[in-house]
């Protein structure tokens, strides 16, 4: 039986378009599910964020110098010297622009370390006589400029970092330090690797992992980058 008021399938299409063409388009944008941690790893390896220094050419081996020709302005990088200006100010507790003594004992005991007035007076013996800011950053760049440079450092340090991500499993350098090339004992090893920076694991299964340019950066010299 069919009411008089039915509507026929051809019209109910023509009203539903016309409605449909009326309609304004929606301004709700759909929610993205948030990136799992596997596919940011994934991103991570094929997108590695960490930035390898390019060189030109083999690096050379600094010269070895001696204290006459050591030239701060000339041998050390506008970086570090920055930073020994900070241990500086660090060192000089009461702030008279010198490093005593007393400041040393002073810095040493909030560190502490306990240290004899013997061993005090064996480090002020290695510094000028007064140990100011110029005398101090002389003594110290002195001491470190001979190591590598930190680019220097980095570019060694990548050849483990197989998929750019500036980490390295710190088991596999365990593993290279003690069997191949010069080999270390594993005591040799760990004392090598204790002050190396690790990355805070995302779940127990994680191995340990270096920051291997954290730990360049503290390794390094203060000697300028080579010149190509």
């Amino acid at each position: 039986m069919t009411s008089e008021h039915a509507i026929s399938y051809e019209d109910l299409e023509k009203r539903r378009q016309k409605v449909a063409a009326s309609r304004k388009p929606s301004t709700i944008q759909p929610q993205l599910e948030s990136e799992s941690e596997a596919m940011q790893a994934i991103h991570e390896i094929f997108n590695p964020s960490l930035k390898i220094p390019v060189r030109e050419g083999p690096f050379r081996a600094p010269d070895i110098i001696v204290p006459e020709d050591f030239n701060v302005e000339r041998d050390v990088d506008i970086k570090k010297l920055a930073e020994l200006k900070e241990v500086f100010l660090l060192f000089d507790t009461d702030c008279d622009g010198l490093i005593s003594k007393a400041d040393l004992r002073f810095t040493f005991a909030a560190l502490g370390c306990e240290t004899s007035e013997e061993q005090l007076e064996e480090m002020l013996k290695e510094a000028k006589d007064p140990l100011d800011l110029d005398a101090f950053v002389e003594l110290m760049s002195f001491r470190t400029v001979e190591l590598d440079p930190e680019d220097v450092l980095l570019e060694a340090w990548s050849k483990w970092d197989l998929y750019g991500t500036g980490k390295i499993d710190e088991n596999m350098m365990y593993e290279e330090l003690t069997s191949f090339g010069d080999k270390l004992s594993l005591s040799e090893a760990t004392e090598a690797l204790r002050h190396a920076p690790l990355v805070k694991p995302k779940c127990l299964d994680d191995p340990p992992m270096i920051d291997y340019p954290a730990f360049c950066h503290l390794l390094c010299g203060v000697r300028k980058p080579p010149s190509n």
